[in-house]
């Protein structure tokens, strides 16, 4: 396998050098609660909130988590998609989007004052030399996983 990297005299010419994550999308059928948790337990803010015509059944909203944008959307007829993971071994070996990540500069700080908020841990404090990070990871009110790292000190970044 040849892995490619990017220099700046091939992003210059590439349209799709200017892409950058714009937001991770949350499908749930409680759209109040799920906006209180991380408005709660994330210090999340309400950027906007909306409907669609189409689909009268949805409410949507981006929330702002500093900086990162997260989308929620609630149908009054919401299936179930990926079951719950158990734990972080299950996860893992679950096809789709498993989890989320905020790289923060204090992984320990950030996990006692999410448990401080009442938010369980998911994943103890644990520190991985392979991808250079300490992490942890919890829950949301809905199940989804999140994880937050931050790089260890002797590790490149």
């Amino acid at each position: 396998m040849t892995i490619s990297t990017q220099t700046s005299s091939t992003l210059g010419s590439n349209p799709l050098s200017s892409m950058q994550i714009d937001h991770v999308c949350l499908n749930v059928s409680n759209y109040e609660e799920t906006l209180q948790w991380y408005q709660e337990k994330l210090d999340a803010t309400i950027d906007r909130e909306w409907t669609f015509d189409v689909f009268p059944d949805m409410k949507l909203a981006y929330l702002q988590v500093y900086g990162f944008r997260i989308e929620i959307i609630a149908s009054t007829q919401s299936r179930s998609g990926m079951p719950e993971a158990k734990d972080l071994g299950e996860g893992l070996r679950t096809s789709g989007i498993g989890h989320f990540c905020f790289r923060v500069d204090d992984v320990d700080a950030v996990l006692a004052e999410l448990n401080r908020r009442g938010v369980p841990t998911f994943v103890e404090l644990g520190s991985y030399p392979g991808p250079g990070i300490r992490l942890c990871l919890v829950k949301d009110n809905n199940g989804n996983l999140i994880e937050f790292v931050t790089p260890l000190k002797d590790s490149a970044q």
